[in-house]
């Protein structure tokens, strides 16, 4: 399997992903908006693993095997580990029914069906989310059923002398068609329009039109626009947008094209790159997925133990 060259950008992207994601969690006052954090990793992921494809299948060095191992070691170790940690907490500290419902979303989360668990459930705004340690899996549902289809795809615009133009075609057909079922899902069925990944491909796909478009070169000046405009919209979304607007439907287009002109911009612009890329900041894109793991079930455990929200102090000792 092909690496690909290093964007610490894009890492720095991540950790605002990320750190959007938890702070929103803990204290939802201070960015109403922070679960967008999720469609920007949506978009990163649709770049990164088309990227990747696009290359191997390009040198003909694609393996279904080799892919989907890489995917398994890279996600189920530490995923893993936080399943275990949860149903040890769990027998601990929760009652029985409410283990119950733990266990059946350890199952979930374990084969990666998590969003189609929660989708048969409730809201994810609902007063009882935070009673759901595993309520945050869903997104690594998406993302893998992402992974199980879309290498096909391309594989079989491979198959063909126009694959180019057969993969760009996919990218945007898909694009279209899920984007168009968020929207029309966002009245009258918010649990689809949140949780199905046929509302959610389009987010993925935008990253994906990134990684099939990269060979068209873009100048400096061009690069520094997209990258600004792609941060203004980024901070847009997570501090106007918030949990009453029926989400995502439109309104997601607002993150998904700030990421994707971030990521679209290559780098090259010397000041919103740079910032992406400062060490602090690109650290805790690193550790984004641990850290996104991690930081729900510890809050959902403690509101549950202690019947309350974690302030800023008992925030640093967690």
């Amino acid at each position: 399997m092909e690496h690909l060259k290093y964007r610490p950008d894009i890492d720095g992207l991540r950790a605002i992903a990320v750190l959007s994601v938890v702070i929103f969690h803990y204290f939802p006052s201070l960015l109403p908006g922070g679960f967008v954090g999720v469609d920007m990793f949506f978009v990163i992921s649709g770049y990164l693993i088309t990227s990747i494809i696009l290359k191997s299948a390009s040198n003909k060095s694609f393996s279904y095997l080799d892919f989907y191992k890489r995917r398994v070691l890279r996600i189920f170790p530490a995923l893993s580990i936080v399943l275990v940690s949860c149903l040890i907490v769990g027998w601990v500290y929760l009652f029985q029914d409410d283990y119950k419902l733990l266990g059946k979303h350890v199952f979930s989360g374990s084969f990666f069906i998590s969003n189609f668990t929660l989708w048969s459930e409730s809201g994810y705004f609902d007063s009882k989310s935070y009673l759901k340690p595993l309520l945050h899996l869903w997104s690594l549902g998406i993302e893998e059923q992402f992974y199980i289809i879309w290498p096909v795809v391309i594989l079989l615009c491979f198959r063909s002398k126009n694959h180019n133009r057969n993969i760009v075609l996919s990218c945007a057909t898909i694009f279209i068609i899920s984007y168009a079922i968020s929207i029309f899902t966002m009245a009258s069925d918010g649990g689809a329009n949140y949780y199905s990944p046929a509302s959610r491909f389009w987010e993925l796909m935008a990253g994906a039109i990134i990684s099939t478009l990269r060979f068209i070169g873009i100048n400096t000046s061009l690069s520094k626009l997209m990258s600004l405009l792609g941060i203004i919209l980024i901070a847009l979304s997570i501090t106007m947008i918030d949990e009453k607007m029926s989400f995502p439907g439109y309104i997601a287009i607002i993150p998904v094209l700030g990421a994707s002109l971030i990521i679209a911009s290559n780098g090259n612009d010397l000041v919103v790159s740079k910032l992406l890329s400062v060490r602090p900041v690109v650290f805790f894109g690193l550790i984004s997925y641990p850290l996104y793991l991690w930081h729900w079930p510890i809050y959902s455990f403690y509101r549950s133990i202690f019947a309350g929200s974690p302030d800023y102090h008992e925030l640093i000792l967690l």
